[in-house]
């Protein structure tokens, strides 16, 4: 009886192996299944995410190339750690592509960096109308602009500006001082003013509040030297240049000007169309400059020589004379109408324009080439003045300028 009951419940067990067994393997079945179905997927992911025909992404614009941007996008999202601004990384893609074309003079700008530029280019800039040099942790007020918010609120040439909005100056130098000057985010500036005395002893502090406005750039200077000879330094072409020019030489002539020295060391250019206005004041009748595209295509600018200079000119240069500054040295000794003094200008050959897309964005690409009124392409090479001076880091005085005083004192017309 024992027995036989034991026999009954081993074939029992069996049973219930069996099917146990059977409930395995359909397990094992849907699972496997499963991860059939996860692997078809990752690899179509990673076919239609990472995988393309080698070649495939080099053109800009391409299908392949937007979907490789995806990916990467894809990437960032899933992998990466930080933060990231959806708009700079749109905006570092866009200027990465332009500087791509490995050429300097060409780039892209936001809206808001374009802005900026283009109220430079127009001649403004938003400030009270002062200029300043630097020394122990203070701004030197040098010039105050008549009719300018600083001469408004009775800031005087010699005060020393201690404090901006609060912040004192110390260890600051003159570009960061200057930007708590222009860029507080504000109408307008808190200064903390000392004022000397007499005998130069700062016994005075004042507390005002200055409104800042778009005011103009100076890019004209002018002032008559011994011997009746005029200096005029020039420091940008921008679209007031041509006329501030215009009203600087004026004065220099009404006050007995028999020589000139024009002063372009540190003029990074400009704009094309201001320095042909500018040089069509004391040009003779002919062409100004001439530029060629990528076709071959040549635009001339000319001047019809209606007012050319009648008293000996010197264009004053150095290294950082470039560009528009290039094109009138370039034209003044094609002509022979003045000697170039100084040292081996930039050698800025190219011209730019500028593009706006629809968002406001700007692209800026080298369109062309110019070339001085004989032909010269003066691109990578510079001018070489006709008489070569340097001014040395420790010169104690500008040797530069007396060159000048006493290369046009020799000139005759």
């Amino acid at each position: 009886m024992n027995e036989f009951e034991n026999i009954n419940e081993s074939g029992r067990d069996k049973k219930r192996r069996l099917r146990g067994q059977e409930r395995n393997s359909l397990r094992k079945a849907f699972l496997a299944g499963v991860v059939s179905a996860l692997c078809v997927v990752a690899a179509l992911f990673v076919l239609l995410n990472y995988v393309w025909p080698a070649g495939s992404t080099s053109k800009p614009g391409s299908p392949l190339s937007a979907q490789k941007i995806r990916t990467m996008e894809d990437l960032i999202d899933q992998v990466y750690a930080g933060d990231k601004d959806e708009e700079k990384l749109a905006d570092s893609m866009y200027k990465g592509m332009i500087s791509g074309l490995g050429d300097r003079y060409s780039t892209y700008y936001t809206a808001s960096e374009y802005e900026a530029i283009k109220t430079a280019q127009d001649g403004y800039y938003e400030g009270i109308g002062v200029t300043v040099s630097m020394e122990d942790d203070q701004l030197i007020v040098e010039e105050v602009q008549k009719d300018t918010p600083a001469w408004n609120a009775g800031i005087l040439a010699g005060d020393r500006i201690v404090k901006i909005d609060g912040n004192e100056l110390t260890g600051k130098t003159l570009s960061e001082a200057v930007a708590l000057l222009k860029e507080n985010g504000k109408d307008t500036v808190q200064l903390t003013i000392r004022r000397c005395g007499e005998g130069e002893v700062l016994d005075e502090v004042l507390e005002t509040e200055v409104k800042k406005e778009k005011l103009e750039t100076t890019c004209v200077a002018g002032k008559m030297l011994e011997a009746s000879i005029g200096y005029l330094a020039i420091s940008e072409f921008t679209s007031l240049t041509s006329q501030q020019f215009e009203e600087v030489y004026g004065s220099l002539n009404e006050q007995g000007m028999e020589r000139l020295i024009i002063d372009l060391r540190g003029n990074p250019g400009g704009l094309v169309s201001s320095v042909c206005d500018t040089l069509r004041q004391i040009l003779p009748e002919g062409l100004i400059v001439y530029t060629e595209d990528k076709n071959g295509k040549r635009e001339e600018y000319r001047c019809d020589g209606a007012t050319p200079i009648q008293i000996p000119l010197v264009v004053l240069v150095n290294e950082n004379t470039a560009s528009a500054a290039e094109i009138f040295t370039g034209a003044v000794k094609d002509y022979g109408i003045g000697t170039i003094v100084g040292t081996v200008t930039y050698g800025k050959g190219v011209v730019q324009n500028t593009y706006k897309l629809p968002d406001g964005s700007v692209v800026k690409l080298t369109i062309a080439h110019y070339y001085t009124p004989l032909g010269n392409d003066i691109h990578g090479v510079g001018i070489t003045p006709d008489v070569e001076v340097e001014l040395p880091e420790d010169a104690t005085s500008d040797v530069q300028l007396e060159k000048a005083i006493e290369t046009v004192s020799t000139l005759s017309f």
